[in-house]
């Protein structure tokens, strides 16, 4: 008897093709609410999950035979990750696929605000480049060496770790916040390890990689905001649970602070009509920091091997919680 394994991200031929290996068929079925995942999952043997689909506790308590569900990425706060330990299920994630890209695009927003390239563009469009116009002239007012720039960091793991040896290339200072990781370590990157509020006080721009927890929700809040320079840019290709987004907003349209460039929104998509997509010191790039042919191709392949590996009885290598391991109830064995 093949296996059953519901996906969200798609059916392609390499898809198939490694499925086929563990005599395995992919069933591409609506998984967009939790009632769909209760319908078309219940007797899935795994599932292979996209950014939104709401893997609740209901959802997962439904799913009977599940052994694995393996997201396309490395975040899960789309999972219920403490109801699926508690029924045996692994939750798969793939941890390295997209750190070029996202470290990239954390980079692009950077440099597009530090030299303006986004309004200077607007106003050309809108005829301001002619002779005695000062428009241009003044927007590029305040514009100092990137060299003197500070950039902090938020979180300096894979993809964080990854900018910061690309920024520095730019000779800018770099402070980093990151509880986890020890003032040496931080220090062999060629960064400055600091506190929360060090870093608000003395960056220019703020990159946050940390991953959406308890602990990180919403940790930029109107408080967070005040204590930042007002010429202060924050990007986000993180989650965007971490930022409050009415905070946000009041904060750019009251001139607290400079800008922002966030790939990652609350929810997502965002409301059309959200006030914040209307400002133009705001650039919203539709969670695509992951993306390229390379990466999307990665984590299709991570994420196939991950359900080829549990089907196998055997463990994937990157789990979300690795405490499954030692449930009694556990699916893989």
């Amino acid at each position: 008897m093949s296996f059953k394994v519901v996906s969200g991200i798609g059916g392609g031929d390499n898809i198939k093709a490694e499925l086929a290996r563990v005599d395995a068929e992919v069933v591409l079925e609506p998984v967009w609410t939790e009632e769909d995942i209760i319908k078309s999952a219940a007797d899935a043997d795994a599932v292979m999950v996209g950014a939104t689909e709401p893997y609740t506790r209901k959802a997962i308590e439904a799913m009977k035979k599940c052994r694995v569900i393996s997201r396309t990425g490395v975040g899960y706060n789309n999972i219920d990750v403490e109801a699926a330990t508690e029924n045996g299920i692994a939750v798969a994630i793939v941890t390295d696929a997209s750190i070029e890209e996202v470290s990239d695009h954390a980079l692009a927003f950077l440099l597009a605000f530090y030299r303006k390239i986004i309004p200077v563009d607007r106003l050309v469009r809108q005829g301001a480049w002619q002779l005695r116009r000062r428009e241009i002239f003044e927007i590029r007012v305040p514009t100092v060496r990137l060299s003197r720039q500070t950039v902090g960091v938020i979180g300096a793991g894979r993809i964080g770790g990854a900018f910061v040896r690309k920024v520095r290339a730019f000779g800018v200072k770099v402070i980093v916040y990151d509880p986890y990781l020890t003032e040496d370590t931080i220090q062999t990157m060629g960064a400055v390890k600091v506190d929360f509020e060090q870093l608000l006080r003395e960056s220019d721009y703020i990159s946050i990689h940390c991953p959406a927890t308890d602990e990180t929700k919403r940790i930029f809040g109107a408080g967070e905001f005040s204590k930042m320079k007002s010429t202060a840019c924050l990007i986000n290709t993180a989650r965007g649970d971490i930022v409050d987004e009415k905070a946000l907003f009041n904060a750019l349209s009251e001139g607290v602070i400079a800008g922002a460039g966030i790939d990652v929104t609350d929810p997502e998509p965002p409301d059309p009509d959200d006030p914040l997509l209307q400002l133009e010191n705001v650039v919203v790039t539709a969670h695509s920091a992951f993306y390229s042919e390379d990466s999307l191709l990665a984590l299709v392949m991570g994420t196939v091997g991950a359900v080829v590996d549990a089907l196998k009885g055997e463990w994937p290598r990157s789990l979300a919680n690795p405490e499954v391991k030692e449930t009694a109830n556990r699916r893989i064995k």
